[in-house]
């Protein structure tokens, strides 16, 4: 069926509900990904071009001290990066358990030396536990906000990264890089 259906005698339109097929092209370029290089990249297309936003930092979360550690970035000045203090008080619970933050502009979400605002975190799965998250700074100007269609979004990012970034080759990577 076309975009829009006809009614009537062909008078008015009414537009009918697409699916969004964001997700379903972020979940195949996330299960193509090759190893953990690949993996990093593929977040990078989806979060640019998909979500509007070109400043992120990809955290692996080490179960033993219970922290996370940053991995990767784009965007951003990892030197001078550290997680913001309204993410260990109010979003870590959440994301632990799995749920995506999004600041609705309520909070101080500052990241960084230079005072960057914090977008989103999304919990990174990875054999039914959150191995790492995902924190996406400033969206793009012309994006006004985070929105439903967004969050289906960070529900393919959640499920489906964490097998190229933290386990296969990626994980027996990190393994050995720890042991060194």
């Amino acid at each position: 069926m076309s975009r829009f259906a006809q009614k009537g005698n062909g008078n008015s339109a009414a537009v009918e509900d697409l699916k969004d097929p964001r997700p379903e092209a972020a979940r195949k370029r996330l299960r193509e990904s090759t190893d953990r290089s690949d993996a990093c990249e593929a977040v990078r297309e989806i979060v640019s071009n998909l979500l509007g936003c070109e400043e992120m930092a990809l955290f692996q979360l080490d179960p033993k001290q219970g922290r996370f550690t940053l991995i990767w970035s784009f965007g951003i000045e990892a030197k001078t990066f550290h997680l913001p203090k309204v993410f260990v008080e109010s979003a870590l619970p959440g994301v632990m358990d799995g749920d995506a933050y999004v600041d609705e502009g309520l909070s101080d979400a500052q990241m960084g030396g230079k005072g960057e605002k914090a977008t989103a975190f999304v919990p990174i799965q990875y054999r039914g536990a959150t191995a790492g998250m995902l924190a996406l700074l400033r969206l793009l100007p012309q994006k006004g906000k985070i929105d439903e269609l967004d969050r289906g979004l960070f529900e393919v990012l959640s499920q489906e990264a964490g097998k190229p970034l933290f386990g296969g080759a990626a994980g027996g990577a990190a393994r050995r890089e720890r042991k060194r």
